[in-house]
C-alpha cells in the first residue's frame, strides 16, 4: 500500500474526528438518552483506538464503519420508538390482549390501557387521544 500524502491522511482524520462527533451528539430530548450516548460513546472509543493504532492509510476504513455502526444505531432506535406508547411510553406488548392490556390499540400508536383510561375522566375530559387536534396527535 502507498504511503498517504499528508494532506490525505489529515482530511481523513478530520473525516473521522467529524464521525466521532456525530455519535457522541445526541438531543438530550432523545428517548433512552442515557443509554444511547453511552452505546455510541463506546462505539466511538472501539472505533478511534484501532484507527489510531493502525496505518494512517486504513483511517477512511473506521470512518465508514462507524457511520454504519451509527445509521443502524438510529434505525434501531427508531424502531424501538414505533414500538412503543406515545401516551405513557411503555413497550407494546402483544401477547397483553386485555381490554386494559399493554397491546397496541388497533393500527393506533397507543396501548389498550391508555385507550381504555381516556375514557375514565368526564363530560370535560380531554386528552391527547380524546381530542388529537388539539394536542396535535392522531386520533383513533
Amino acid at each position: 500500500m502507498s504511503k498517504p500524502t499528508p494532506s490525505t491522511e489529515a482530511r481523513d482524520l478530520r473525516a473521522l474526528l467529524a464521525a466521532v462527533l456525530e455519535a457522541l451528539t445526541l438531543p438530550y430530548d432523545s428517548p433512552d438518552y442515557d443509554r444511547r450516548v453511552l452505546e455510541r460513546a463506546a462505539l466511538a472509543r472501539t472505533t478511534v483506538g484501532p484507527a489510531l493504532a493502525e496505518a494512517s492509510a486504513d483511517l477512511g476504513w473506521n470512518v465508514d464503519y462507524l457511520r454504519q455502526k451509527l445509521t443502524a444505531e438510529e434505525a434501531e432506535a427508531a424502531e424501538r420508538e414505533r414500538n412503543r406508547c406515545r401516551r405513557c411510553s411503555t413497550p407494546f406488548d402483544p401477547a397483553d390482549t386485555r381490554f386494559d392490556g399493554r397491546a397496541r390499540h388497533g393500527d393506533s400508536p397507543w396501548c389498550r390501557w391508555c385507550v381504555d383510561n381516556c375514557h375514565d375522566g368526564g363530560a370535560e375530559h380531554v386528552c391527547r387521544i380524546c381530542d388529537p387536534k388539539r394536542y396535535g396527535g392522531e386520533g383513533r
